[in-house]
């Protein structure tokens, strides 16, 4: 099975297609599962490499979780990959780490895919995060966790459909891989990543550097999104040079579960606007 060692752990991955470097970077507490539905299609466009993020599926744990130390694990992954840089593609909190990325080492990320992202926790989100804590704290990783994160990731046209509840209990079923204080962990990285926490107060949030960002940008989301609504992508698409939005129709959070086409198609679409045609 292939992993990268890194400096201080290794990270399982899986790969398709050839050409330029492509990440895909999932949404919290997935591991490169995630995108078993649309890593064919993605890989029309270059060498695409889905990885478990360090703390997921098989990949190294770690004593403790940023969004910066995810970011330095892709930037060191790309130079083990002896890429000169690569397309960063990453689905909410994979989002997250592609930006910080980018912030890094610009030289190294060619361009960006912003699905369901956000570069800032507005006070809904937090509340959502905070909830998420609650619930670990009085019953665990359960039945009620299970239908939280589905109201707030699955969108109501996706769930009124056949395929929508049985993904429902495939997603909740990911998630339950981790243990309670691991997603804990996670939770707690996305509410620093926010600058949510007493002793960030005056910090500024990552949103005021994104005029930084000079690589090409494709920002998506799905309309019916209420977890980061398509506002935050409007602001992420704003600030960042040259970025442009594109929203999905009838789509929730998940975009990669509930619209796995149309997400490969804008994905695919876009990448084969900024990459060389592989000879």
């Amino acid at each position: 099975m292939p992993h990268a060692t890194l400096s201080n752990g290794s990270l399982y991955y899986e790969e398709q297609g050839a050409g330029e470097l492509i990440i895909l970077l999932p949404g919290l507490g997935h591991d490169h599962t995630y995108f078993a539905k649309t890593l064919p299609l993605i890989a029309a466009a270059g060498r695409v490499v889905t990885p478990d993020p360090r703390g997921l599926g098989q990949s190294s744990p770690a004593a403790s979780y940023s969004v910066e130390q995810w970011a330095a694990d892709v930037l060191e992954l790309i130079a083990l990959f002896k890429a000169p840089r690569a397309h960063l593609v990453g689905s909410s909190l994979g989002a997250c780490v592609c930006l910080q990325a980018a912030l890094e080492q610009p030289a190294k990320v060619a361009s960006l895919t912003l699905v369901a992202g956000f570069s800032e926790v507005d006070p809904l989100l937090e509340m959502n995060f905070r909830t998420r804590l609650r619930i670990l704290d009085a019953v665990g990783l359960g039945d009620v966790m299970a239908s939280h994160v589905s109201m707030w990731t699955l969108g109501r046209t996706f769930l009124a459909t056949p395929d929508g509840r049985a993904q429902m209990d495939k997603l909740f079923a990911s998630v339950r891989k981790n243990s309670p204080a691991r997603y804990r962990a996670f939770i707690e990285t996305l509410l620093r990543f926010g600058r949510c926490e007493p002793d960030q107060t005056g910090v500024p949030k990552l949103t005021a550097r994104l005029g930084e960002i000079a690589c090409p940008t494709r920002v998506i989301c799905g309309d019916e999104d209420i977890m980061t609504p398509p506002a935050l992508s409007q602001q992420m698409a704003q600030r960042i040079r040259g970025a442009a939005l594109k929203v999905i129709p009838r789509c929730g959070h998940i975009t990669f579960t509930e619209q796995p086409a149309e997400t490969s198609r804008l994905v695919v679409e876009f990448l084969q606007g900024v990459t060389r045609p592989n000879r």
